[in-house]
Order: structure tokens, then C-alpha cells, then sequence
């Protein structure tokens, strides 16, 4: 069941991904319980969700009061829609019980007289999350649920019986959203409308073409807590490091793409010194040119290993770069390498000692190193790093490691260090 599960929201890395991105919702609503008392708004708040987020361009696979067989089967429907460029986001209404530091979704037909027969029979949230973190680079969780412990009390709102309350935190990995109904420590509460609260305000702003994901949490956690007298505070983990925006006409995708007139043939050989290289030949095989900084901007063209290009500026780690064919766009700086002459030459008046400083910490913090300086860990969280492995010991690919060595050699080129 697992196995299946941890791939409902993964990017499937398959070369050559589709021409265009979609975004694609596993929506669950859970309320017809044979184990443990129902939840009236459960399978609502999933059916009115899946309808906002069709309006908002997404491909969404609905289920309702899932059993075990039910949801591998939606599962192994979802897996196989899924390309590498999509935005992939799974919406859960139900019950969910804690055990230890470990949080687990319940299916309508699961039962058990222990722990471990409940474990088998559910599924656990923090394999899915770190299934999906390995494999994508975008990944969005809302969970209207929370839990207890089902062996000691009766169950109350959309929690499991027992003394302790709320869902474990959990920490999310680089490029994840993870937002619960309510915070650690609290239960949140069905509802007596159509709607439990949380996904009230939920509904209310997703359309939101003017905000961003963290902007949209921001308000639907107001209106929370007004509507429950803060007994009731939604509460997020976010380890994006870009603005993802679920309306299809949201400023961040506004912009049409650019493209510039091409330069003389002959201005290329001292115009074009970058190319593209250190591509994955597992991977899709391409490095994507878009219209902005951020990787859910539009998609201008697939640029393949050894496309030459004119770096003009820096944003972060983006380039904005022109390519031999006359498109301009901005590009991930992980996969553009110098390639002018032998020798290093002054970097761009854009890339920076700070620049170059960040673009190789990024390289140490995703492979899990723990920061020491006061500057590394206020730039990079250390959460979830792999404490006690010296920056020597951490794992890099041939391509980091080669990215790592230019950007050590422009720095000595500009006496950073």
C-alpha cells in the first residue's frame, strides 16, 4: 500500500517532459468511518475543494470515503498522469492519528486492537512527504485533520480519541508546503455548516490571483481564528524558496516570454562564453529558459547540454541569459558553466562574491550540511541536516562537485577569499 502511496505526488523523471506543466491535485475525503465516529464535512470539504481547484487549471483525481483498496486504486491513476514539470498537490480530509513522532492518515475501513495493526492499515505522512521530496522539486500538503491516540477515549472533532492533542510537527524539506487545519497541540473542529472552518477560508482564497501560497495561508489562518474564538490556529512548515501562485493568471506568470533580436554570427565566440552542461543523462535532459526568476515561471524553450549562452545578469541563483538562437530568459545558474577560454576570467559585474558565496552553500545545504557560521544559518536552516558530517563528507554528484570547483575558482579569480 505504501509503495503505491508514496507515489501519488512524485515528478516522474522520465527524459524529455511534456511541453507544458500541469498541475495535478489528489483530493481525499474521508467521513463514512466503520471504526470510529463519521465526519459530516469530510467528503464536502474534498468535493468543494476538487471543484475550486478545476477552476483554478488543475487535473484532479477526487476519492471519497476511501478504504485501503480504494485509495491504491486512485493512487496507480494519479501515478500514471504525472510528468516531470508538474505542480503536484494532495488535499486530505479525514482522520489521522499520531504515534511516537510519526503521524499516519486513516482510511474508512481501517481497524485494530494495537499499534501496529493501525499502522498497517494506514498511511504514514512523513514516508509520503519524504517520497516526494526526493523525487520533486514543488510539493503541496493540506491536511484538515488532526489526531489522538484511538486506544484510550472517544473520538472528538477530527481527531481520534485520547489525552494528547494536535498533529506532530513536521518539518518539510526544500521546495515543500505543508499546511495543517491546526497548530500542534490542538484539534480542529468539523464544523457545523457544510464546511469545517479551516477549509471555509481555504475555498475563499486559493483564487486568489494576487497572492502567493504563503500569503493565501496567511488570511485563511485570520479568518480561523476569528470564526473559532482562537481555539482554532492553522499553522504551516514551508521550505519553498520561490512564490508559488495556484491561480492561473497570477502575477508570477504574467509576463509573455521575450525574445530578443539575435546577434551578429560573428559577435558569438566573444559574446557566447557560458553553455549549458553538468546536465543529468538520467534526467530530462534539458535546462528549462523561462520568463523569471522561479521555476513555476512560464516555460520559454528547452535548452539541451552545450547550448551556448550570453550571461547579462543575476538574480540570486538565476541567470538572465541569451542564447545563440536570440531567446532571452532566466535560467538556473546549477547548470551553466564558463566556458570561454582555459583560464578564468573576471566573473560578470552581476556575480558577485556574495553571489558566488550563496550559489555554493545552496550546493552543501540540499545535500544536508549543518552550518556553523552565524551567516550560514541565518541564510540556510539546518533543520533535518546531517549533523556531525564535515562539508568534506558530504555526498555531492560528479556535476555538484564540478559545479563547486568553478565557483571556488571564479571566487579566487575575484579574491574573495
Amino acid at each position: 500500500m505504501l509503495r503505491t502511496i508514496l507515489c501519488l505526488l512524485i515528478f516522474c523523471s522520465f527524459p524529455l517532459a511534456a511541453l507544458s506543466a500541469e498541475k495535478v491535485a489528489l483530493v481525499i475525503g474521508n467521513s463514512d468511518y466503520q471504526q470510529v465516529n463519521k465526519l459530516p464535512n469530510a467528503a464536502q470539504d474534498a468535493k468543494d475543494v476538487a471543484a475550486t481547484l478545476e477552476g483554478l487549471g488543475f487535473r484532479v483525481f477526487l476519492g471519497t470515503d476511501l478504504a485501503r483498496a480504494d485509495i491504491l486504486k486512485l493512487a496507480q491513476e494519479v501515478r500514471k498522469t504525472l510528468q516531470p514539470d508538474d505542480i503536484g498537490l494532495f488535499y486530505f480530509s479525514g482522520h489521522a492519528v499520531q504515534f511516537g513522532a510519526e503521524n499516519f492518515l486513516i482510511p474508512v475501513d481501517a481497524f485494530g486492537e494495537d499499534e501496529s495493526a493501525i499502522r498497517e492499515r494506514s498511511v504514514k505522512l512523513q514516508t509520503v512527504l519524504a517520497e516526494m521530496e526526493s523525487r520533486a522539486d514543488r510539493n503541496i500538503i493540506i491536511l484538515d485533520a488532526c489526531r489522538n491516540n484511538p486506544f484510550e477515549l472517544p473520538a472528538t472533532g477530527r481527531s481520534i480519541g485520547g489525552p494528547s492533542r494536535g498533529l506532530a510537527k513536521v518539518d518539510a524539506g526544500v521546495g515543500s508546503f505543508i499546511a495543517f487545519s491546526t497548530q500542534p497541540g490542538n484539534v480542529a473542529s468539523d464544523g457545523a455548516g457544510r464546511n469545517s472552518p479551516f477549509t471555509t477560508a481555504l475555498l475563499k482564497y486559493l483564487p486568489s490571483t494576487d497572492d502567493d501560497l504563503h500569503e493565501v495561508m496567511r488570511k485563511v489562518r485570520r479568518d480561523v481564528v476569528e470564526e473559532t474564538n482562537s481555539e482554532q490556529i492553522p499553522w504551516e512548515n514551508s521550505s519553498l524558496i520561490e512564490r508559488i501562485y495556484l491561480a492561473p493568471n497570477a502575477k508570477i506568470n504574467a509576463e509573455k516570454p521575450v525574445i530578443a533580436e539575435p546577434k551578429p554570427a560573428q559577435q558569438a565566440a566573444s559574446l557566447f562564453t557560458y553553455e549549458v552542461a553538468g546536465l543529468d543523462p538520467n534526467g530530462d535532459g534539458f535546462l528549462a529558459l523561462r520568463d523569471g526568476t522561479s521555476s513555476s515561471a512560464h516555460r520559454i524553450m528547452k535548452m539541451t547540454e552545450g547550448t551556448r549562452l550570453q550571461v547579462l545578469e543575476q538574480d540570486g541563483v538565476w541567470f538572465k541569459v541569451l542564447t545563440e538562437a536570440g531567446a532571452l530568459g532566466w535560467a538556473h545558474s546549477n547548470w551553466i558553466r564558463f566556458r570561454g577560454t582555459n583560464t578564468y576570467e573576471p566573473a560578470p559585474a552581476a556575480e558577485s562574491c556574495d553571489s558566488l558565496w550563496y550559489r555554493r552553500n545552496a550546493i552543501y545545504a540540499r545535500n544536508g550540511y549543518c552550518f556553523q557560521s552565524t551567516r550560514g544559518r541565518q541564510t540556510f536552516s539546518n533543520e533535518g541536516c546531517l549533523v556531525g558530517v564535515s562539508a568534506g563528507n558530504i555526498r555531492l554528484t560528479p556535476a555538484e562537485k564540478r559545479e563547486v570547483e568553478t565557483i571556488v575558482a571564479r571566487e579566487k579569480a575575484l579574491n574573495c577569499r
